[in-house]
């Protein structure tokens, strides 16, 4: 806005001259001063918050040396497990030739036939039902056919309930031997919430079936679980698969895709965010337990963070048309536009 001039500012409205220091953003944006450190406070320049364009090469910079003990290379034997970038990642490792573990056909191209994982709940179960002999077998029938419900919706269905336990062992041990092989396991988390069997408390891999439910809809729940049941979980996989696999590492991402619904708060979109925080904040603390063996790659923030439609040129402010949604928003949803009808 200095570019106007004080006199050119004091003539036009406020308005104007907030959707002009917008519009001056997208030039600051693609042109934006260099990196710069604060040595004064000791602060290299990754610790100083990206401007424009310099997201990604900060943030390259900055996680550089955090990757370095993954040992990940073109011939590093990797698994993948989880929601979107898992799948992302796989074909991203396959589509190059490198050693992308797979030990049966999968839809989504994951290393074995888990569909997929959305909670970190479902990810203990796999790798518990991976492990465990004794881990029961749960076969469900729907209109479709006999099928394991502790997958997703594009694991296979069958017709007769034998085939479909003799599917899911099949299943455990090619399972068993993806977690085995591997060197590095992405593992992505990014939903919070499960449907689960009340008497087993089993957690299913998606919701039940419209008949199922239609059937016997008290004999399920939905579940938020806390940061510290994610916690906990996650604790115990990595644990389990560390003790099967004292090779294994683990990347660990966080998927920025938000939930498609939400059984348990109306507004999906405050519910969705809520849970991606604690997801993170799960994926945090479990990453700091671990030095040397377990490591992040933010996903997450790459996409969430760099938003140029919302963010001044520093990366960091909301530009003023943002600002004018935000108090529109709160004008609209409360009464200081005056009493709303509630009929």
């Amino acid at each position: 806005m200095a570019l106007l001039g004080p006199r050119l500012r004091a003539l036009l409205p406020a308005v104007v001259r907030r959707r002009l220091r917008d519009g001056f953003e997208a030039a600051r944006r693609r042109f934006p001063a260099a990196p710069r450190a604060l040595p004064q406070y000791g602060l290299a320049a990754t610790q100083v918050y990206p401007q424009g364009e310099n997201f990604d090469l900060i943030l390259e910079q900055a996680i550089a040396g955090k990757l370095d003990g993954l040992g990940l290379g073109p011939r590093t034997p990797v698994a993948s497990i989880g929601t979107c970038f898992a799948e992302e990642f796989a074909h991203f490792m396959q589509a190059r030739g490198m050693n992308y573990v797979r030990t049966e056909p999968d839809v989504f191209a994951a290393s074995a036939n888990w569909g997929r994982v959305y909670t970190i709940p479902n990810l203990l179960q796999i790798v518990r039902y991976s492990f465990e002999p004794d881990f029961p077998i749960l076969v469900e029938r729907s209109e479709r056919g006999w099928f394991d419900p502790l997958r997703d919706y594009a694991t296979p269905h069958f017709g007769s309930e034998e085939e479909a336990k003799n599917a899911v062992l099949r299943h455990r041990q090619a399972s068993r031997v993806a977690f085995t092989q591997c060197e590095v396991a992405v593992i992505t988390v990014g939903q919070n919430e499960a449907w689960s069997e009340r008497s087993s408390r089993l957690i299913w891999g998606t919701i039940p079936p419209k008949d199922i439910l239609a059937a016997r809809r008290s004999a399920y729940e939905v579940r938020e679980f806390s940061l510290a049941e994610n916690r906990a979980a996650l604790d115990q996989a990595l644990d389990a698969l560390k003790r099967a696999n004292p090779k294994i590492r683990f990347l660990l991402t966080v998927s920025p895709v938000p939930s498609f619904a939400s059984f348990t708060d109306s507004d999906v979109v405050s519910r969705s965010f809520a849970n991606k925080c604690l997801l993170r904040a799960v994926v945090d603390e479990a990453i700091a337990a671990r030095p040397g063996e377990a490591f992040y790659f933010p996903s997450f923030e790459m996409v969430l963070c760099y938003n140029p439609t919302n963010f001044r040129a520093d990366n960091r402010h909301v530009k003023y048309r943002s600002v004018d949604r935000i108090f529109g928003l709160l004008e609209r949803t409360t009464d200081l536009a005056g009493p709303r009808s509630r009929s």
